[in-house]
């Protein structure tokens, strides 16, 4: 009998032996040179004999890994293989993102691993994921008590066979799915220890990222988070709380209401990235559960009959092509074979397999019970994230009834918000992880690095001029190139001159040369006055055929000249002009007026909507490159971009008298300076014309557009072919525009949901005005501030950087209207934007605008201004236009076309505020609210109301929107233009 049972007793000490098997890999495919850090792989046999066995990457911390925590790592999914965490999150390795070309994908060094302060094991769980496979088909079930048992048996299992991890804490971590199933793992482990399993685990706590977590708080946030970024209207929002009762996972079939917005509100965001509302769209490297409109709410059903498979593949620029290069990647034989594969236990490798059964709905008693036991807990959000969105994972922390330690406040990286964090009792935290701007471009490794460096790290260790006189005058006129007699007719203001001396004096001169067969079609007056003449100098506009720091000649037709309005010319605006690209006699003609009030339309030119932009690299002393902008609005009209008020760019006064700015000046000038800026282009007379701007000129251009229109009716001439505006991210009255930032904040997650409850309660929704008296609302206006006040307000999401030149700040607790006298709110930061800022474009604005050959070359006239400035907030300006509503109701009615857009991360001007003064008009809606899409993604949402008025936003935008959506706004003006839909 004895001699029977040895065979057995072998083999199984050799299964055993092969169920534990480990190997160390110094070297991997794809991998340049020896790894940098310890890498083990291996298998661990679970279940009834061993016939589950789980693979696992192993790594030591790169610090201490004799006294580092030790995590044991779950992938979501579920199936979802731990290399997702290894090469996408937390390990040490990436893809480099290149085309794929058969060749096997390259890996390269994440510096910004968890593994630089603790030991982590990547586990392929549950079975039939990654590596992981059964022996037996009795063996291939997968279910949420299958992982819980499977996760504990492994550890301990591993943890026995290496033994100098057992005084090590223990930490079970994991994201998405894991949300489920890590909390009732770590009660397993602390039940198995109470009852005395061995060997006993140190088991110190848990962190979950994203992590679902209980359907009715992570699918019921999705109606708030989608509203609250700006993907489904203010209308759909306020019907779906009504209709559904805030319940939007266990529908009643006979509530048909509710099941319609629904259906609406899937139809807003079936073409977003939930995992990344910023994203593009781009096909699944794996099939994978979707949600079928009105029928599936709950990712918790059996999801057979709701797998879809994309033929298609991502492309590189996707956020998840790098997960194909990792499908290719651990297919092949070498790569295999270097990770210790055991050959013929899997087919196709695949990064997730979804096949599963779901048994556990919610784990919130878990995290209760595991609180009350006194572990710590790291819980964080991606703020973007629209499959468990950070509002849902609030609101089950928020259950659980803990006192509040240390309140929402912001946390840093590098000086930076890198998120929001609050700390509870029972030794739990909550963050949130601020997403990058730049989404197409950015990595995951940024935002590792800030959460390793930021957040993990602390936690591990408990911590958490005027031309005035006769002879300035003609030195003014001989850098014209007005010289000898010309300087004697004009200077000395001899007014009986006869108009043939003058055009003598002048024919030879080229700015002035075109005007010749003008003043000799007027010599039958036989007289002249000066300031006939004086009308002709100042409308003096030259063509710039090379710009410095622009290599070769400009690709685009460049005229840049004043004109002189106001009594006696005395305020001199200069202005760009480029013709269209396509068909400058019959596209149309903007006059594009930057925002400020105070900033160069150099702006529009170079940082929006023109053909130019900067080269982004070190400035080095020479001069700033530019590079030719292909989402230029000029490929389809012509633009004029004009430097006003006075003392803005380039435009000059030549009195103090002149000197003077305000709304009315602004609207006044504006339309003296087209008016006699066509009559000097009367090619461009029977243009369809335009009035454009962005930011404060949304107080100026409908009150420009009134007065041409007013002029028009009125019989001024030339007569302007007005057919209407386009305005982005435009201030337009302050109880909209201000009173809108506290939702948004909310919506974006900047302010808690308590704060924002006792906002709306203590303010009464009014923000702007507040009674001195309401103590209350003061006190939580100044807890906002206090949260927001090192967020970029342009841009919710990108780098707070310093500002080229001083501008308008609100004040806490002081003043809430920018059209308050600015002057005792300027702030002067003598700290300049470095590279990387989106700020440092200025910067080198200001480097290139102040260089002599560039001035040259635009023909501004020396002397008329000292230093360039983007932005002038130092002269004194007047506000008299409060709001610019009334102008916009009167537009509606004279029938002008209007494009108003908004960037949706502006927090300057929040798009919910634009939202709400247009609904305030009373417009019935021609096309509601749906998304519109640039190369085959979505690229905003749009409606179309009565009146000729288009509303947009534009996904990703900031402050202005065509700044950071170049392409996407060239194709929404591009249609709008052409009146096709967006």
């Amino acid at each position: 009998m004895a001699r029977r049972c040895l065979p057995f007793l072998l083999l199984l000490q050799v299964w055993l032996q092969l169920a534990s098997a480990h190997s160390i890999v110094k070297f991997l495919p794809g991998f340049q040179g020896p790894l940098p850090f310890h890498l083990e792989t291996g298998y661990v046999g679970v279940d009834e004999a061993e016939d589950v066995q789980l693979f696992y990457y192993f790594i030591k911390s790169q610090r201490n890994h004799k006294d580092d925590p030790l995590l044991l790592w779950l992938t979501g999914g579920p199936g979802c293989s731990a290399f997702s965490g290894l090469a996408f999150e937390i390990g040490p390795i990436r893809f480099e993102e290149k085309e794929y070309n058969g060749s096997l994908p390259t890996l390269v060094f994440n510096p910004y691993s968890w593994t630089q302060v603790s030991s982590i094991i990547f586990l392929d769980l549950p079975v039939s994921t990654g590596f992981s496979y059964a022996r037996t088909p009795l063996a291939l079930q997968r279910s949420d008590f299958k992982q819980v048992s499977q996760a504990e048996q492994f550890l301990r299992k591993w943890l026995m066979d290496h033994q100098e991890f057992l005084s090590n804490p223990v930490y079970i971590s994991g994201d998405s799915y894991s949300g489920i199933i890590v909390p009732a793992v770590v009660q397993k482990i602390s039940n198995g220890n109470n009852d005395g399993l061995k060997p006993l685990i140190n088991l110190k706590g848990y962190t979950l990222g994203n992590p679902f977590t209980d359907p009715t708080f992570d699918f019921n946030s999705r109606i708030p988070f989608s509203h609250g970024m700006g993907l489904i209207s203010d209308e759909l929002y306020e019907s779906l709380k009504e209709s559904c009762g805030g319940e939007y996972q266990s529908i009643d079939p006979e509530n048909s209401e509710c099941l319609k917005n629904l259906e609406a509100r899937d139809k807003c965001i079936s073409d977003i990235e939930e995992s990344h509302i910023l994203f593009r769209k781009c096909p699944s490297d794996a099939p994978r559960p979707i949600e079928m409109i009105g029928k599936r709410r709950n990712l918790r059903q059996n999801p057979q009959e709701f797998l879809h498979f994309k033929p298609d593949l991502p492309t590189i620029g996707c956020w998840n092509y790098g997960f194909l290069l990792g499908s290719y990647w651990a297919n092949d034989d070498k790569v295999r074979k270097a990770l210790h594969v055991r050959e013929g236990s899997i087919g196709e490798w695949k990064r997730c397999n979804y096949n599963y059964t779901y048994e556990i709905n919610s784990c919130i008693k878990y995290h209760i019970d595991l609180g009350i036991r006194g572990y710590r807990r790291l819980i964080y959000s991606g703020d973007h994230d629209m499959e468990a969105p950070f509002l849902g994972t609030q609101a089950w922390i928020r259950s659980l009834n803990y006192s509040i330690v240390n309140d929402w406040h912001p946390w840093h990286f590098q000086g930076q918000v890198a998120g929001y964090t609050r700390t509870y009792s029972s030794q739990l935290t909550f963050a949130t992880v601020r997403m990058t701007e730049d989404v197409e471009k950015a990595n995951l490794t940024y935002k590792l690095e800030v959460f390793f460096n930021s957040c993990i790290l602390h936690w591990w260790k408990d911590s958490i001029v005027t031309l005035q006189s006769t002879k300035e005058f003609s030195l003014w006129l001989e850098d014209l190139g007005i010289t000898g007699r010309c300087i004697e007719v004009i200077a000395s203001k001899v007014l009986n001159s006869s108009i043939k001396d003058i055009v003598n004096c002048l024919k030879n001169i080229n700015i002035i040369n075109k005007f010749r067969s003008d003043l000799i079609r007027t010599a039958h007056l036989g007289k002249l006055n000066f300031s006939a003449v004086w009308l002709h100098l100042a409308a003096a506009h030259s063509t710039v055929k090379f710009l410095p720091g622009f290599k070769g000649p400009l690709p685009f037709h460049l005229e840049t000249g004043y004109v002189g309005v106001d009594e006696a010319e005395d305020v001199q605006l200069f202005y760009y002009f480029i013709k269209s690209q396509r068909n400058h006699k019959d596209d149309p003609l903007l006059l594009w007026l930057t925002g400020g009030p105070g900033c160069s339309a150099f702006s529009g030119l170079a940082f929006e909507i023109g053909p130019i932009n900067f080269e982004e690299k070190e400035y080095n002393g020479s001069l700033p490159t530019l590079v030719f902008n292909p989402y230029s609005w000029t490929q389809v009209s012509s633009i004029i971009f004009l430097d006003l008020p006075v003392s803005t760019g380039f435009s000059y006064a030549r009195t103090p008298l002149a000197l003077q700015r305000s709304d009315f000046k602004q609207v006044s000038q504006a339309e003296q300076f087209l008016r006699k800026w066509l009559m000097d282009h009367q090619e461009f007379l029977s243009n369809p014309v335009y009035i454009s701007g962005d930011s404060y000129s949304g107080i100026i251009v409908p009150a420009v557009v009134q007065k041409i229109s007013n002029g028009n009716n009125d019989g001024f001439k030339p007569l302007i072919n007005l057919k209407g505006y386009t305005l982005g991210n435009p201030f337009t009255d302050p109880t909209f525009d201000f009173n809108s930032r506290i939702p948004f904040s909310h919506g974006m997650g900047l302010i808690s949901d308590e704060l924002y409850e006792s906002l709306k309660k203590s303010c009464g929704g009014e923000y702007q005005s507040i009674d001195p008296e309401n103590s209350e609302c003061l006190e939580n206006l100044e807890a906002r501030d206090k949260c927001i006040s090192e967020i970029e307000e342009s841009h919710v999401l990108e780098r707070k950087c310093p500002s080229v030149t001083p501008r308008l700040i609100d004040m806490q607790g002081k003043r809430r209207n920018l059209r308050e006298n600015s002057q005792e709110f300027l702030h002067f930061n003598p700290d300049l934007p470095t590279i990387g800022c989106r700020t440092y474009g200025h910067l080198l604005a200001t480097y290139w605008a102040n260089d002599d050959n560039v001035r040259k070359a635009l023909h501004v006239r020396e002397g008329s201004i000292g230093e360039w400035q983007r932005c002038n907030y130092k002269s004194p300006y007047t506000y008299e236009i409060k709001s610019s509503v009334k102008n916009h109701i009167d537009l509606g009615i004279k029938g002008y076309r209007r494009l108003i857009y908004s960037g949706d991360h502006d927090m300057e001007v929040p798009f919910l505020g634009t939202q709400a003064w247009i609904r305030s008009l009373n417009y019935s809606i021609v096309d509601d609210w749906h998304p519109w899409h640039f190369q085959g993604q979505v690229a905003g949402y749009t409606r179309t109301y009565s009146s000729q008025l288009t509303f947009a936003t534009v996904k990703g935008g900031g402050h202005t929107a065509p700044g950071y959506r170049p392409a996407e706004c060239f194709a929404m003006f591009e249609r709008w233009i052409a009146q096709e839909p967006l």
